[in-house]
């Protein structure tokens, strides 16, 4: 045991002191508090940030509109004088779409409506272009386009719009968590972001520094050094002594990154989307997802010589471990589907999934997150006496790398 712990005191040391791990402990708490101030520091500075004034050319082929839809714009202008829309008004005939896009090019316009001439009587529709592709100023116009044709529509009906506006109008609701009663974020990107957030960083955590590992045992192959450690150490001391330091290391990087997130959420009001619970599902997930991708990467960087035969061998685990990243906004808002049930109990890529989960479900059944923990750790055991037996024959060998025939074949050896 002494010489386990010698082995990953070694190695941990020798991780720490990297440029590489001192910058991910510096950069991604940065990124965290970043992300948390910026997102409310871009939002202020897009409100009060002064804009062109945006000019519209209107055709109104129903004649009907365009006051109702000047009236709503003079109310978005005065809600946001710094972000002002001017329209102007074209009477059908006067200039062909072909005239107005020529003058969009040229700048003199930000864009143009064309509204159809049933588009209030019946179901016809309109043309809108824009110079840019700015989601938070299309929903806006499209919102004003749609309130001015309902007002005609209530105007022809006798009905007041105003009245109509009123009885419609939004009820103020203060969402609270359920359990305790405490107030929630309802900032509606933060809530969906939260998962992945969680996610990115577990993956970040356990992929990037187990890669460590399997760098430096090429390294220490191709530098003989693997040679002298074996001399005062048997082969499975060094792969548990290794892989032992390097989840020190990923478990150091993730407290540093979590309780800066921590930190952060209270700082800033987002309390209930950084909690302590979610952070201890994130490290009892944490612990066997690394060990178990450590003993995978352990067991392939014994065997080969060189780092490029060595991806070749980690790609097809490279692609599993990247469909959380692929399906995460589905599994995170269908956590309890089908899906995301069976994703979970895949070992490999099981911590991320089940974060995602957690992250949008608290209520996640407790069955499932004691199988899942139990099919892990299951997992671990079989992957470290499978990368033990692959490790102590690899360890020493050199030239051309193993198949996974022959690797299968260094499993069952005894």
């Amino acid at each position: 045991m002494d010489k386990i712990l010698a082995i990953a005191r070694r190695e941990f040391l020798a991780t720490v002191r990297t440029k590489a791990f001192i910058l991910s402990v510096v950069l991604m708490p940065a990124v965290i508090v970043g992300a948390l101030l910026g997102t409310h520091w871009v939002q202020k500075l897009a409100e009060e940030e002064k804009m062109p004034v945006r000019r519209f050319a209107v055709i109104d082929h129903s004649g009907k509109v365009y006051d109702d839809l000047l009236a709503q714009l003079a109310a978005f202008n005065a809600q946001r004088p710094n972000q002002r829309f001017e329209l102007e008004q074209i009477a059908p005939g006067e200039a062909s779409e072909d005239a107005l896009r020529a003058r969009v090019n040229k700048g003199e316009l930000y864009g143009y409506l064309i509204l159809a001439a049933d588009a209030v009587d019946a179901d016809g529709g309109c043309v809108l272009a824009r110079k840019d592709k700015q989601l938070e100023i299309g929903r806006e116009l499209e919102e004003r386009i749609n309130n001015a044709v309902a007002a005609v529509r209530l105007h022809e009906s006798d009905i007041d719009p105003t009245k109509i506006a009123w009885l419609r109008r939004r009820v103020p609701i203060s969402e609270v968590e359920a359990q305790t009663g405490k107030a929630v974020t309802t900032n509606v990107i933060a809530q969906a972001m939260t998962p992945f957030a969680f996610m990115f960083l577990m993956f970040m955590g356990t992929f990037g520094i187990s890669q460590g590992l399997l760098t430096s045992l090429i390294e220490e192959k191709s530098n003989r050094v693997i040679e002298v450690l074996l001399s005062a150490v048997s082969p499975l001391q060094l792969m548990a002594g290794k892989i032992l330091g390097t989840a020190l290391v990923g478990f150091l990087l993730l407290t540093v990154w979590g309780s800066v997130g921590f930190g952060s959420a209270q700082q800033y009001h987002v309390a209930d989307l950084v909690t302590r619970y979610r952070l201890t599902i994130a490290a009892l997930y944490f612990v066997p997802g690394f060990l178990l991708l450590s003993a995978l990467l352990a067991a392939i960087g014994s065997a080969c010589n060189e780092l490029k035969d060595a991806q070749s061998m980690v790609f097809p685990l490279s692609l599993l471990t990247i469909i959380p990243m692929i399906f995460w906004f589905y599994i995170s808002q269908n956590p309890a589907s089908t899906v995301s049930i069976a994703l979970s109990f895949v070992p490999p890529i099981a911590p991320f999934i089940m974060i995602l989960r957690i992250c949008s479900d608290p209520d996640t059944p407790l069955w499932q997150i004691v199988s899942t923990l139990a099919v892990l750790w299951v997992s671990v055991v079989a992957a470290m006496w499978a990368a033990g037996k692959v490790f102590r024959i690899g360890v020493l060998m050199y030239g051309k790398p193993p198949s996974l025939r022959e690797l299968a074949r260094w499993v069952r050896y005894t």
